[in-house]
């Protein structure tokens, strides 16, 4: 069988299989780390975006608390409504402090919407110093006016002229 064939020839052929089952293992072996690998990978990423969630939401959170303790210096007019911004800040503080490690990503997100909603109520109405609570005037004359109209008695003694031609 040898003298069919050269030498030359056989060995190419040898190197060429060699070659092909060498690719083929690569290639499986490739295929198994990347379904290993990937999702790890993956798994990784989203753990350090939940990470980085948490960190921004307590950054976010001492940021509010240092705006109420500065901010409360200044407006003095809206004391009460800052102590309650800054007791509720300080519950969520207090929680953070606690269940930090153990919070889900929804309960990440919950908590970061709520400190949103309280830096919008300290950039729409506590920087500028407005007020939530709002002063109303009431004009009591025309309110008396009113009641002494619809009562008889009431136009009476409203009128001491018309009292006094009539004895009463």
């Amino acid at each position: 069988m040898d003298d069919r064939f050269p030498k030359a020839t056989l060995l190419k052929k040898d190197y060429i299989a060699y070659l092909a089952v060498g690719l083929f293992i690569f290639v499986i072996v490739f295929e198994i780390l990347l379904v290993v690998w990937l999702p790890r990978k993956l798994h990784s990423s989203i753990m350090w975006e939940d990470q980085i969630a948490s960190e921004e939401m307590v950054e976010l959170e001492d940021l509010l608390r240092a705006y109420m303790v500065d901010i409360r210096k200044h407006q003095k007019d809206i004391d009460g409504e800052i102590a309650l911004v800054k007791g509720s800040l300080d519950e969520i503080a207090g929680y953070l402090r606690e269940h930090k490690d153990r919070m889900s990503r929804s309960q990440i997100d919950d908590i970061n919407r709520q400190l949103k909603y309280f830096e919008s109520i300290y950039r729409s109405n506590m920087k500028p110093g407005k007020s939530f609570i709002t002063t109303e005037k009431i004009d009591s004359s025309r309110c008396l006016a009113k009641m002494l109209d619809s009562s008889g008695a009431g136009r009476d003694k409203a009128n001491p002229e018309k009292n006094a031609g009539t004895g009463k």
